[in-house]
C-alpha cells in the first residue's frame, strides 16, 4: 500500500451513516449521474460517500476500510461495463450491493446532461429496493 499523503481523514466527506456508497466515474452522462446520485445518498445519511479510486489505487486505508466485516457497501455503476464490480471483485471486497444505471431506465450517453428530479426519483427507487 502507497504511504498516504493526503488529509483524506479531515477534509473528505464524512457522516455517520453506516455503510459506504461509491460512485463510476465514466465519461458519459451515467457516470456523472452516478456521482451525483452518491452524492444525494451522502447529504441524505444513507451512506458515506468514498473514494473508488483510493480503491482501486490502495491508498489512505481505502481498501481496508471497503472490507470493513458487517457493512455493506453500495457500488453504483454507470453501465454493464461494470467497473466498480470489477475492481471491488479484482481486490476480494465481496461486501457490496450493486446497481447498474442503465439496468433502472437510465440512457447512456456522452453529453453528461440529464433531466431535472431524475436523481430523486432513482432515490425512490433505491429506498424501494431497501438500499
Amino acid at each position: 500500500m502507497a504511504e498516504c499523503k493526503c488529509g483524506c481523514t479531515s477534509s473528505c466527506a464524512s457522516n455517520d451513516a453506516p455503510a459506504k456508497v461509491y460512485a463510476c466515474a465514466g465519461a458519459s452522462n451515467a457516470g456523472k449521474i452516478s456521482m451525483d446520485l452518491a452524492i444525494a445518498l451522502h447529504r441524505e445519511g444513507r451512506y458515506q460517500m468514498s473514494c473508488a479510486t483510493g480503491v482501486g489505487a490502495d491508498i489512505c486505508g481505502f481498501t481496508e476500510a471497503a472490507k470493513t466485516e458487517g457493512k455493506l457497501n453500495l457500488l453504483i455503476d454507470g453501465c454493464p461495463v461494470g467497473c466498480l464490480k470489477t475492481m471491488f471483485d479484482n481486490k476480494g471486497i465481496t461486501n457490496y450491493d450493486h446497481i447498474v444505471l442503465t439496468e433502472m431506465g437510465i440512457t447512456k450517453s456522452g453529453d453528461f446532461s440529464y433531466e431535472q428530479g431524475l436523481i430523486d426519483d432513482l432515490m425512490v427507487q433505491l429506498t424501494t429496493q431497501g438500499l
